[in-house]
């Protein structure tokens, strides 16, 4: 998996303007990475968001956690969240990372999801397409 550092600017993604996407939870053995317990109300929405989460476009290939001793762990999908003009971007894997590896998000990433809309809603939507539509052309 691409490895990021929590706030980075994502080039994951197709994007004329990277800065717009901003890196959450892209661990990747070796790297340090911030733990913290979570709490119950974000991680249960996070863990809704999850489910079926708003995606501009798809991105081939799988995720796969390396910070587990037995592989098999994997995920694909990936979760925007908006927040003052930006939208965090993160793996699937940040529930796994958070729930197996005591993972800790930032706080700014955390409020996000607790502000956050329920995924896919006209809410939601209105607050995350015009920020996506900043990052120009998805080719």
């Amino acid at each position: 998996m691409t490895w990021y550092a929590d706030h980075a600017e994502c080039d994951y993604f197709p994007s004329s303007h990277p800065s717009i996407l901003r890196a959450i939870g892209w661990l990747e053995g070796g790297k340090p990475y911030t733990r913290a317990t979570v709490e119950p109300l974000m991680l249960n929405k996070l863990s809704e968001f999850l489910k079926e989460p708003w995606q501009p476009l798809m991105v081939l290939g799988v995720h796969e956690c390396n910070l587990c001793t037995v592989k098999g762990k994997y995920g694909h999908r990936n979760l925007f969240i908006p927040a003052d003009g930006i939208l965090f971007v993160c793996p699937e894997l940040i529930l796994h990372y958070i729930e197996e590896h005591g993972y800790g998000p930032p706080a700014d990433f955390c409020s996000a999801i607790l502000a956050c809309p329920p995924m896919n809603s006209k809410a939601y939507l209105k607050l995350v397409e015009p920020i996506w539509q900043m990052t120009g052309p998805p080719w």
